[in-house]
Protein backbone atom coordinates (compact mmCIF):
# COMPACT_ATOMS: atom_id res chain seq x y z
CA UNK A 1 0.00 0.00 0.00
CA UNK A 2 1.13 3.58 -0.59
CA UNK A 3 2.57 5.61 2.21
CA UNK A 4 0.97 8.82 3.43
CA UNK A 5 0.27 11.42 0.80
CA UNK A 6 3.35 13.45 0.11
CA UNK A 7 5.94 10.71 0.49
CA UNK A 8 7.70 9.52 -2.68
CA UNK A 9 4.47 9.39 -4.63
CA UNK A 10 1.28 11.24 -3.80
CA UNK A 11 -0.87 8.44 -5.23
CA UNK A 12 -0.28 4.77 -5.88
CA UNK A 13 -2.01 2.82 -8.63
CA UNK A 14 -3.02 -0.74 -7.80
CA UNK A 15 -4.62 -3.61 -9.66
CA UNK A 16 -8.36 -3.76 -9.06
CA UNK A 17 -8.07 -7.32 -7.86
CA UNK A 18 -5.20 -6.58 -5.47
CA UNK A 19 -5.63 -7.93 -1.98
CA UNK A 20 -4.26 -4.62 -0.72
CA UNK A 21 -7.49 -2.89 -1.67
CA UNK A 22 -9.24 -2.39 1.66
CA UNK A 23 -12.87 -3.42 1.58
CA UNK A 24 -13.91 -0.76 4.07
CA UNK A 25 -11.93 2.05 2.44
CA UNK A 26 -13.96 4.77 0.70
CA UNK A 27 -14.20 4.10 -3.05
CA UNK A 28 -15.53 6.53 -5.64
CA UNK A 29 -15.30 7.38 -9.35
CA UNK A 30 -12.64 9.93 -10.30
CA UNK A 31 -15.28 12.53 -11.25
CA UNK A 32 -16.34 12.67 -7.59
CA UNK A 33 -12.81 12.96 -6.21
CA UNK A 34 -11.33 16.25 -5.10
CA UNK A 35 -9.88 18.42 -7.87
CA UNK A 36 -6.40 17.91 -6.39
CA UNK A 37 -6.57 14.25 -7.53
CA UNK A 38 -6.16 15.41 -11.14
CA UNK A 39 -2.98 17.27 -10.29
CA UNK A 40 -1.45 14.45 -8.25
CA UNK A 41 -2.21 12.05 -11.08
CA UNK A 42 0.19 14.06 -13.25
CA UNK A 43 2.69 15.51 -10.79
CA UNK A 44 4.57 13.38 -8.26
CA UNK A 45 6.09 15.40 -5.43
CA UNK A 46 7.17 14.90 -1.84
CA UNK A 47 6.01 16.99 1.10
CA UNK A 48 7.46 20.51 0.95
CA UNK A 49 10.31 21.22 3.32
CA UNK A 50 9.75 23.93 5.91
CA UNK A 51 11.67 26.39 3.73
CA UNK A 52 9.67 25.46 0.62
CA UNK A 53 6.39 25.74 2.50
CA UNK A 54 7.33 29.21 3.77
CA UNK A 55 8.33 30.36 0.28
CA UNK A 56 5.06 29.10 -1.21
CA UNK A 57 3.10 30.75 1.60
CA UNK A 58 4.85 34.07 0.93
CA UNK A 59 3.97 33.84 -2.77
CA UNK A 60 0.33 33.09 -1.94
CA UNK A 61 0.09 35.96 0.54
CA UNK A 62 1.67 38.40 -1.94
CA UNK A 63 -0.56 37.39 -4.84
CA UNK A 64 -3.89 36.63 -3.14
CA UNK A 65 -4.19 38.68 0.06
CA UNK A 66 -4.04 42.12 -1.65
CA UNK A 67 -6.93 41.13 -3.94
CA UNK A 68 -9.02 40.03 -0.98
CA UNK A 69 -8.22 43.12 1.10
CA UNK A 70 -9.00 45.53 -1.74
CA UNK A 71 -12.14 43.55 -2.58
CA UNK A 72 -13.46 43.67 0.98
CA UNK A 73 -12.75 47.39 1.21
CA UNK A 74 -14.49 48.22 -2.07
CA UNK A 75 -17.44 45.98 -1.20
CA UNK A 76 -18.02 47.86 2.03
CA UNK A 77 -17.57 51.27 0.45
CA UNK A 78 -20.13 50.28 -2.20
CA UNK A 79 -22.53 48.89 0.41
CA UNK A 80 -22.29 52.17 2.31
CA UNK A 81 -23.08 54.31 -0.73
CA UNK A 82 -26.66 54.67 0.51
CA UNK A 83 -25.62 55.66 4.04
CA UNK A 84 -22.98 58.07 2.75
CA UNK A 85 -25.40 59.56 0.23
CA UNK A 86 -27.99 60.18 2.95
CA UNK A 87 -26.23 63.42 3.91
CA UNK A 88 -25.19 64.23 0.33
CA UNK A 89 -28.67 64.88 -1.06
CA UNK A 90 -30.09 61.51 -2.16
CA UNK A 91 -33.03 61.74 0.27
CA UNK A 92 -34.16 65.07 -1.13
CA UNK A 93 -33.48 64.29 -4.80
CA UNK A 94 -35.44 61.02 -4.63
CA UNK A 95 -38.20 62.34 -2.32
CA UNK A 96 -37.55 59.70 0.36
CA UNK A 97 -39.07 59.59 3.82
CA UNK A 98 -37.56 57.74 6.80
CA UNK A 99 -39.55 54.52 6.24
CA UNK A 100 -38.62 54.39 2.56
CA UNK A 101 -34.95 54.92 3.43
CA UNK A 102 -35.09 51.99 5.88
CA UNK A 103 -36.67 49.78 3.23
CA UNK A 104 -33.89 50.60 0.77
CA UNK A 105 -31.53 49.11 3.34
CA UNK A 106 -33.70 46.01 3.77
CA UNK A 107 -34.41 45.34 0.09
CA UNK A 108 -30.68 45.04 -0.59
CA UNK A 109 -30.66 41.98 1.66
CA UNK A 110 -33.81 40.51 0.14
CA UNK A 111 -31.84 40.36 -3.12
CA UNK A 112 -28.84 39.00 -1.22
CA UNK A 113 -30.97 36.31 0.45
CA UNK A 114 -32.69 35.13 -2.74
CA UNK A 115 -29.40 34.96 -4.66
CA UNK A 116 -27.37 33.23 -1.93
CA UNK A 117 -28.12 29.64 -2.95
CA UNK A 118 -27.77 30.10 -6.75
CA UNK A 119 -24.59 32.12 -6.26
CA UNK A 120 -23.02 29.42 -4.08
CA UNK A 121 -24.14 26.76 -6.58
CA UNK A 122 -22.41 28.73 -9.33
CA UNK A 123 -19.24 29.09 -7.25
CA UNK A 124 -19.07 25.31 -7.04
CA UNK A 125 -19.91 24.77 -10.70
CA UNK A 126 -17.79 27.48 -12.37
CA UNK A 127 -14.24 28.83 -11.87
CA UNK A 128 -14.31 30.83 -8.64
CA UNK A 129 -12.13 33.72 -9.81
CA UNK A 130 -13.99 34.26 -13.08
CA UNK A 131 -17.43 34.09 -11.44
CA UNK A 132 -16.26 36.53 -8.76
CA UNK A 133 -14.92 38.94 -11.39
CA UNK A 134 -18.17 38.85 -13.37
CA UNK A 135 -20.17 39.71 -10.25
CA UNK A 136 -17.79 42.52 -9.30
CA UNK A 137 -18.15 44.10 -12.75
CA UNK A 138 -21.92 43.71 -12.48
CA UNK A 139 -21.81 45.18 -8.95
CA UNK A 140 -19.96 48.28 -10.15
CA UNK A 141 -22.40 48.73 -13.02
CA UNK A 142 -25.38 48.56 -10.65
CA UNK A 143 -23.78 51.18 -8.38
CA UNK A 144 -23.69 53.50 -11.40
CA UNK A 145 -27.39 52.83 -12.00
CA UNK A 146 -28.19 54.73 -8.79
CA UNK A 147 -27.39 57.95 -10.65
CA UNK A 148 -30.45 58.19 -12.97
CA UNK A 149 -32.88 57.23 -10.16
CA UNK A 150 -35.35 59.94 -9.21
CA UNK A 151 -37.71 58.19 -6.80
CA UNK A 152 -38.13 55.39 -4.27
CA UNK A 153 -39.24 52.82 -6.87
CA UNK A 154 -36.11 53.25 -8.99
CA UNK A 155 -33.76 52.96 -6.02
CA UNK A 156 -35.77 50.00 -4.71
CA UNK A 157 -35.06 48.00 -7.88
CA UNK A 158 -31.40 49.02 -8.05
CA UNK A 159 -30.75 48.14 -4.40
CA UNK A 160 -32.41 44.73 -4.86
CA UNK A 161 -30.13 43.80 -7.76
CA UNK A 162 -27.09 45.18 -5.95
CA UNK A 163 -27.84 42.60 -3.23
CA UNK A 164 -28.00 39.74 -5.76
CA UNK A 165 -24.51 40.64 -7.00
CA UNK A 166 -23.02 40.89 -3.52
CA UNK A 167 -24.26 37.40 -2.58
CA UNK A 168 -21.29 35.97 -4.48
CA UNK A 169 -18.46 38.05 -3.10
CA UNK A 170 -17.90 36.99 0.53
CA UNK A 171 -18.52 33.26 -0.17
CA UNK A 172 -15.99 33.45 -3.04
CA UNK A 173 -13.40 34.97 -0.71
CA UNK A 174 -14.08 32.31 1.95
CA UNK A 175 -13.71 29.47 -0.56
CA UNK A 176 -10.47 31.01 -1.84
CA UNK A 177 -9.02 31.22 1.65
CA UNK A 178 -9.91 27.59 2.34
CA UNK A 179 -8.25 26.44 -0.90
CA UNK A 180 -4.92 28.21 -0.39
CA UNK A 181 -4.26 28.46 3.35
CA UNK A 182 -4.24 26.34 6.50
CA UNK A 183 -7.06 26.80 8.98
CA UNK A 184 -4.72 28.51 11.44
CA UNK A 185 -3.62 30.94 8.72
CA UNK A 186 -7.20 31.73 7.74
CA UNK A 187 -8.03 32.48 11.40
CA UNK A 188 -5.84 35.60 11.29
CA UNK A 189 -5.97 36.40 7.56
CA UNK A 190 -9.74 36.81 7.74
CA UNK A 191 -9.59 39.57 10.41
CA UNK A 192 -6.85 41.29 8.39
CA UNK A 193 -9.15 41.38 5.37
CA UNK A 194 -12.08 42.40 7.51
CA UNK A 195 -9.99 45.21 9.00
CA UNK A 196 -9.49 46.47 5.45
CA UNK A 197 -13.22 46.12 4.78
CA UNK A 198 -14.50 47.67 8.00
CA UNK A 199 -12.07 50.56 7.68
CA UNK A 200 -14.19 51.66 4.71
CA UNK A 201 -15.90 54.46 6.70
CA UNK A 202 -12.55 56.25 6.52
CA UNK A 203 -12.67 56.12 2.72
CA UNK A 204 -16.40 56.86 2.61
CA UNK A 205 -16.06 59.76 5.04
CA UNK A 206 -13.15 61.39 3.22
CA UNK A 207 -14.78 60.77 -0.17
CA UNK A 208 -18.06 62.26 1.09
CA UNK A 209 -16.18 65.26 2.37
CA UNK A 210 -14.41 65.65 -0.97
CA UNK A 211 -17.49 65.43 -3.21
CA UNK A 212 -19.24 68.07 -1.11
CA UNK A 213 -16.86 70.56 -2.74
CA UNK A 214 -17.73 69.51 -6.30
CA UNK A 215 -20.17 72.03 -7.76
CA UNK A 216 -21.73 70.78 -11.00
CA UNK A 217 -25.25 72.15 -10.90
CA UNK A 218 -27.93 69.44 -10.97
CA UNK A 219 -25.33 66.66 -10.78
CA UNK A 220 -25.43 66.38 -6.99
CA UNK A 221 -22.50 65.31 -4.75
CA UNK A 222 -24.10 61.89 -4.06
CA UNK A 223 -24.04 61.17 -7.81
CA UNK A 224 -20.31 61.88 -7.94
CA UNK A 225 -19.92 59.48 -5.02
CA UNK A 226 -21.63 56.76 -7.11
CA UNK A 227 -19.53 57.56 -10.21
CA UNK A 228 -16.26 57.22 -8.33
CA UNK A 229 -17.08 54.06 -6.37
CA UNK A 230 -18.84 52.27 -9.25
CA UNK A 231 -16.03 52.95 -11.72
CA UNK A 232 -13.31 51.77 -9.33
CA UNK A 233 -15.26 48.55 -8.67
CA UNK A 234 -15.54 47.79 -12.40
CA UNK A 235 -11.79 48.33 -12.85
CA UNK A 236 -11.11 46.05 -9.89
CA UNK A 237 -13.43 43.37 -11.34
CA UNK A 238 -11.51 43.41 -14.64
CA UNK A 239 -8.24 43.04 -12.74
CA UNK A 240 -9.64 40.02 -10.86
CA UNK A 241 -10.71 38.42 -14.15
CA UNK A 242 -7.16 38.47 -15.56
CA UNK A 243 -4.96 38.09 -12.47
CA UNK A 244 -6.85 36.26 -9.70
CA UNK A 245 -6.38 32.44 -9.55
CA UNK A 246 -9.43 30.16 -9.54
CA UNK A 247 -7.70 27.56 -7.33
CA UNK A 248 -4.20 26.25 -6.52
CA UNK A 249 -4.47 24.10 -9.66
CA UNK A 250 -4.68 27.25 -11.80
CA UNK A 251 -2.24 29.52 -9.95
CA UNK A 252 -0.10 30.65 -12.91
CA UNK A 253 2.46 32.29 -10.60
CA UNK A 254 3.38 28.81 -9.26
CA UNK A 255 5.10 26.01 -11.14
CA UNK A 256 3.19 22.69 -11.42
CA UNK A 257 5.36 21.25 -8.65
CA UNK A 258 4.71 24.30 -6.45
CA UNK A 259 0.96 23.94 -7.04
CA UNK A 260 1.11 20.35 -5.83
CA UNK A 261 3.21 21.36 -2.83
CA UNK A 262 0.81 24.24 -2.10
CA UNK A 263 -1.91 21.61 -1.67
CA UNK A 264 0.32 19.33 0.41
CA UNK A 265 1.23 22.33 2.56
CA UNK A 266 -2.35 22.56 3.84
CA UNK A 267 -3.05 18.85 4.26
CA UNK A 268 -3.34 19.40 8.03
CA UNK A 269 -6.81 20.79 7.23
CA UNK A 270 -7.93 17.22 6.40
CA UNK A 271 -10.11 18.73 3.70
CA UNK A 272 -9.86 18.91 -0.08
CA UNK A 273 -9.52 21.88 -2.40
CA UNK A 274 -12.78 21.78 -4.36
CA UNK A 275 -15.08 19.54 -6.37
CA UNK A 276 -17.18 20.80 -9.28
CA UNK A 277 -20.03 18.30 -8.78
CA UNK A 278 -22.95 18.86 -6.45
CA UNK A 279 -23.25 16.00 -3.94
CA UNK A 280 -26.74 15.67 -2.50
CA UNK A 281 -25.63 13.58 0.47
CA UNK A 282 -23.24 16.33 1.53
CA UNK A 283 -25.98 18.91 1.16
CA UNK A 284 -28.28 16.80 3.34
CA UNK A 285 -25.53 16.27 5.91
CA UNK A 286 -25.04 20.03 6.17
CA UNK A 287 -28.76 20.47 6.88
CA UNK A 288 -28.70 17.76 9.56
CA UNK A 289 -25.55 19.01 11.26
CA UNK A 290 -26.38 20.95 14.49
CA UNK A 291 -23.36 23.23 14.17
CA UNK A 292 -24.61 24.46 10.78
CA UNK A 293 -27.64 25.97 12.49
CA UNK A 294 -25.62 27.32 15.41
CA UNK A 295 -23.46 29.22 12.93
CA UNK A 296 -26.63 30.32 11.09
CA UNK A 297 -28.16 31.59 14.34
CA UNK A 298 -24.99 33.48 15.18
CA UNK A 299 -24.97 35.21 11.79
CA UNK A 300 -28.61 36.24 12.21
CA UNK A 301 -28.23 37.58 15.76
CA UNK A 302 -24.92 39.32 15.02
CA UNK A 303 -26.41 41.16 12.05
CA UNK A 304 -29.43 42.40 13.97
CA UNK A 305 -27.24 45.43 14.73
CA UNK A 306 -26.03 46.03 11.18
CA UNK A 307 -28.84 48.45 10.40
CA UNK A 308 -26.58 50.99 12.09
CA UNK A 309 -24.36 50.92 8.97
CA UNK A 310 -26.76 53.00 6.89
CA UNK A 311 -27.76 55.11 9.91
CA UNK A 312 -24.30 56.20 11.11
CA UNK A 313 -24.32 59.52 9.28
CA UNK A 314 -27.92 60.37 10.22
CA UNK A 315 -27.44 59.40 13.88
CA UNK A 316 -24.17 61.31 14.29
CA UNK A 317 -25.67 64.37 12.60
CA UNK A 318 -28.70 64.17 14.93
CA UNK A 319 -26.34 64.67 17.91
CA UNK A 320 -25.89 68.26 16.73
CA UNK A 321 -22.92 68.05 14.36
CA UNK A 322 -22.81 69.77 10.97
CA UNK A 323 -22.72 67.84 7.68
CA UNK A 324 -18.99 68.48 7.26
CA UNK A 325 -18.30 67.41 10.85
CA UNK A 326 -20.42 64.30 10.39
CA UNK A 327 -18.48 63.13 7.32
CA UNK A 328 -15.20 63.37 9.25
CA UNK A 329 -16.50 61.94 12.54
CA UNK A 330 -17.77 58.93 10.60
CA UNK A 331 -14.15 58.12 9.73
CA UNK A 332 -13.47 57.27 13.39
CA UNK A 333 -15.80 54.28 13.08
CA UNK A 334 -13.54 52.87 10.39
CA UNK A 335 -10.43 53.65 12.44
CA UNK A 336 -11.80 51.71 15.45
CA UNK A 337 -12.60 48.76 13.16
CA UNK A 338 -9.14 48.85 11.60
CA UNK A 339 -7.34 48.91 14.95
CA UNK A 340 -9.53 46.36 16.75
CA UNK A 341 -9.53 43.84 13.89
CA UNK A 342 -5.77 44.24 13.42
CA UNK A 343 -5.31 43.53 17.13
CA UNK A 344 -7.55 40.46 16.86
CA UNK A 345 -5.54 39.22 13.87
CA UNK A 346 -2.32 39.61 15.91
CA UNK A 347 -3.68 37.54 18.80
CA UNK A 348 -5.02 34.89 16.44
CA UNK A 349 -1.61 34.72 14.77
CA UNK A 350 0.12 34.24 18.12
CA UNK A 351 -2.35 31.75 19.59
CA UNK A 352 -4.30 28.66 18.60
CA UNK A 353 -7.85 27.61 19.36
CA UNK A 354 -8.82 31.03 20.76
CA UNK A 355 -11.48 32.04 18.24
CA UNK A 356 -14.32 31.82 20.74
CA UNK A 357 -12.57 33.74 23.51
CA UNK A 358 -11.47 36.59 21.23
CA UNK A 359 -14.98 36.86 19.74
CA UNK A 360 -16.71 37.02 23.12
CA UNK A 361 -14.29 39.66 24.44
CA UNK A 362 -15.01 41.76 21.33
CA UNK A 363 -18.70 41.89 22.27
CA UNK A 364 -17.92 43.70 25.54
CA UNK A 365 -17.29 47.16 23.97
CA UNK A 366 -20.31 46.55 21.72
CA UNK A 367 -22.45 45.93 24.82
CA UNK A 368 -21.04 49.05 26.49
CA UNK A 369 -21.99 50.95 23.33
CA UNK A 370 -25.67 50.10 23.76
CA UNK A 371 -25.52 50.91 27.48
CA UNK A 372 -24.03 54.36 26.77
CA UNK A 373 -26.63 55.13 24.11
CA UNK A 374 -29.39 54.08 26.52
CA UNK A 375 -28.13 55.92 29.59
CA UNK A 376 -26.28 59.11 28.59
CA UNK A 377 -28.20 62.42 28.45
CA UNK A 378 -28.85 63.89 25.01
CA UNK A 379 -26.66 66.87 25.90
CA UNK A 380 -23.56 64.62 26.12
CA UNK A 381 -23.07 64.39 22.38
CA UNK A 382 -19.41 63.31 22.61
CA UNK A 383 -20.33 60.46 24.92
CA UNK A 384 -23.10 59.41 22.54
CA UNK A 385 -20.85 59.51 19.48
CA UNK A 386 -18.27 57.47 21.41
CA UNK A 387 -21.00 54.87 21.93
CA UNK A 388 -21.44 54.75 18.16
CA UNK A 389 -17.70 54.43 17.56
CA UNK A 390 -16.95 51.56 19.96
CA UNK A 391 -19.78 49.45 18.54
CA UNK A 392 -17.37 48.73 15.66
CA UNK A 393 -15.49 46.08 17.67
CA UNK A 394 -18.40 43.74 16.87
CA UNK A 395 -16.82 43.32 13.45
CA UNK A 396 -14.31 40.96 15.10
CA UNK A 397 -16.69 38.06 15.90
CA UNK A 398 -18.36 38.39 12.51
CA UNK A 399 -15.03 37.95 10.71
CA UNK A 400 -13.77 35.25 13.07
CA UNK A 401 -16.92 33.13 13.24
CA UNK A 402 -17.60 33.31 9.50
CA UNK A 403 -14.27 31.66 8.61
CA UNK A 404 -14.67 29.39 11.66
CA UNK A 405 -17.86 28.00 10.09
CA UNK A 406 -16.07 27.34 6.78
CA UNK A 407 -13.05 25.75 8.50
CA UNK A 408 -15.23 23.30 10.43
CA UNK A 409 -17.07 22.01 7.37
CA UNK A 410 -15.30 19.55 5.06
CA UNK A 411 -16.55 18.27 1.72
CA UNK A 412 -16.92 20.94 -0.94
CA UNK A 413 -20.71 20.73 -1.33
CA UNK A 414 -21.13 20.71 2.44
CA UNK A 415 -18.75 23.65 2.86
CA UNK A 416 -20.54 25.76 0.24
CA UNK A 417 -23.90 24.85 1.79
CA UNK A 418 -22.76 25.90 5.27
CA UNK A 419 -21.33 29.14 3.87
CA UNK A 420 -24.60 29.77 2.02
CA UNK A 421 -26.72 29.16 5.13
CA UNK A 422 -24.43 31.37 7.21
CA UNK A 423 -25.07 34.16 4.75
CA UNK A 424 -28.79 33.44 4.69
CA UNK A 425 -28.70 34.17 8.42
CA UNK A 426 -26.64 37.26 7.64
CA UNK A 427 -29.24 38.35 5.09
CA UNK A 428 -32.20 37.78 7.42
CA UNK A 429 -30.54 39.83 10.14
CA UNK A 430 -29.85 42.65 7.72
CA UNK A 431 -33.42 42.62 6.41
CA UNK A 432 -34.79 43.05 9.92
CA UNK A 433 -32.17 45.34 11.47
CA UNK A 434 -32.97 48.54 9.47
CA UNK A 435 -36.55 48.26 10.72
CA UNK A 436 -35.30 48.77 14.29
CA UNK A 437 -34.70 52.43 13.43
CA UNK A 438 -38.36 53.39 13.37
CA UNK A 439 -39.09 57.11 12.93
CA UNK A 440 -41.30 57.24 16.03
CA UNK A 441 -38.35 55.99 18.15
CA UNK A 442 -36.04 58.75 16.90
CA UNK A 443 -33.84 60.42 17.92
CA UNK A 444 -32.96 58.41 21.09
CA UNK A 445 -33.99 54.98 19.76
CA UNK A 446 -34.25 53.52 23.28
CA UNK A 447 -36.01 50.29 22.14
CA UNK A 448 -33.45 49.93 19.33
CA UNK A 449 -30.39 49.99 21.59
CA UNK A 450 -32.06 47.64 24.09
CA UNK A 451 -32.89 45.10 21.34
CA UNK A 452 -29.36 45.34 19.93
CA UNK A 453 -27.87 44.77 23.40
CA UNK A 454 -29.82 41.53 23.88
CA UNK A 455 -29.99 40.13 20.33
CA UNK A 456 -26.68 41.33 18.90
CA UNK A 457 -24.38 41.15 21.97
CA UNK A 458 -25.62 38.77 24.65
CA UNK A 459 -27.25 36.12 22.42
CA UNK A 460 -24.35 35.69 19.93
CA UNK A 461 -21.87 35.53 22.83
CA UNK A 462 -23.84 32.62 24.30
CA UNK A 463 -23.98 30.88 20.90
CA UNK A 464 -20.21 31.15 20.48
CA UNK A 465 -19.52 29.69 23.91
CA UNK A 466 -21.87 26.78 23.28
CA UNK A 467 -20.28 26.18 19.84
CA UNK A 468 -16.88 25.87 21.45
CA UNK A 469 -18.22 23.41 24.04
CA UNK A 470 -19.89 21.37 21.28
CA UNK A 471 -16.75 21.21 19.11
CA UNK A 472 -14.49 20.34 22.04
CA UNK A 473 -16.82 17.46 22.88
CA UNK A 474 -16.76 16.22 19.27
CA UNK A 475 -12.95 16.30 19.16
CA UNK A 476 -12.68 14.39 22.44
CA UNK A 477 -15.04 11.74 21.09
CA UNK A 478 -12.82 11.30 18.00
CA UNK A 479 -9.67 11.18 20.11
CA UNK A 480 -11.24 8.48 22.31
CA UNK A 481 -12.27 6.53 19.22
CA UNK A 482 -8.75 6.72 17.78
CA UNK A 483 -7.32 5.41 21.06
CA UNK A 484 -9.81 2.58 21.56
CA UNK A 485 -10.60 1.49 17.99
CA UNK A 486 -7.86 2.80 15.69
CA UNK A 487 -8.92 0.41 12.92
CA UNK A 488 -12.04 2.49 12.33
CA UNK A 489 -9.95 5.54 11.44
CA UNK A 490 -9.28 5.08 7.72
CA UNK A 491 -6.47 7.20 6.29
CA UNK A 492 -6.87 6.31 2.63
CA UNK A 493 -9.42 5.58 -0.02
CA UNK A 494 -9.61 4.41 -3.61
CA UNK A 495 -10.40 6.41 -6.73
CA UNK A 496 -11.57 4.46 -9.78
CA UNK A 497 -10.85 5.78 -13.26
CA UNK A 498 -12.18 4.28 -16.52
CA UNK A 499 -10.09 4.78 -19.67
CA UNK A 500 -11.57 5.23 -23.14
CA UNK A 501 -11.07 1.52 -23.86
CA UNK A 502 -12.94 0.53 -20.68
CA UNK A 503 -9.89 -0.33 -18.60
CA UNK A 504 -10.46 0.35 -14.92
CA UNK A 505 -7.65 1.75 -12.82
CA UNK A 506 -7.80 1.97 -9.04
CA UNK A 507 -5.61 4.50 -7.25
CA UNK A 508 -5.01 4.59 -3.52
CA UNK A 509 -5.10 8.19 -2.31
CA UNK A 510 -5.04 10.12 0.91
CA UNK A 511 -8.42 11.05 2.42
CA UNK A 512 -7.82 14.69 1.46
CA UNK A 513 -8.30 13.79 -2.21
CA UNK A 514 -11.66 12.07 -1.65
CA UNK A 515 -13.75 15.18 -0.95
CA UNK A 516 -15.04 13.63 2.29
CA UNK A 517 -17.13 15.58 4.79
CA UNK A 518 -15.96 16.23 8.34
CA UNK A 519 -18.31 13.48 9.54
CA UNK A 520 -17.08 10.96 6.98
CA UNK A 521 -13.41 11.61 7.67
CA UNK A 522 -12.72 10.68 11.31
CA UNK A 523 -9.18 12.09 10.99
CA UNK A 524 -10.75 15.55 10.80
CA UNK A 525 -10.49 17.66 13.97
CA UNK A 526 -12.60 20.77 14.52
CA UNK A 527 -10.68 24.00 15.02
CA UNK A 528 -11.52 26.03 18.08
Amino acid sequence: MAGDLGKDDANEQINSSSSELEVDAPQLPSRFADESFKLFSKVKVSDPTQEEAQEIKKKLVRRILPFLCVGYHLMYVDKQTLGSSAILGILKDNHLNANQYNWLSSIFYFGYLLAEYPQNWALQRFPVGKWLAANLILWGGIVLLHIPCQNFAGLFVVRFFLGTAEACIVPAFLITLSMFFTYHETSYLMPIMWACGNSSPITSGLLSYGVLWIKTGDFAPWKWFMVITGTITIIYGLTVWFLFPDSPLHASFLTPEERAKAILRIKENHSGIENKRFKRHQFNEALRDPKTWLFFLHAWSQEMANGITNQYSLIIKSFGFTTLQTTLLGCVTGLVSLCSLSLAAYFLFKTRNCRAWISVVAYIPAAISSILLLSLPWSNRWGLVTGIWIRSTAGIPYAVVMIWAANNSAGHTKKTTVIALYHVGYGLGNILSPQLFRPNWAPRYYPTWAIILVLACILPSGIILYLRYYLVRENRHRDDLAASDAARILHKGVVEDVDADGTRTHTVVDNNQLDLTDRENLEFRYVL
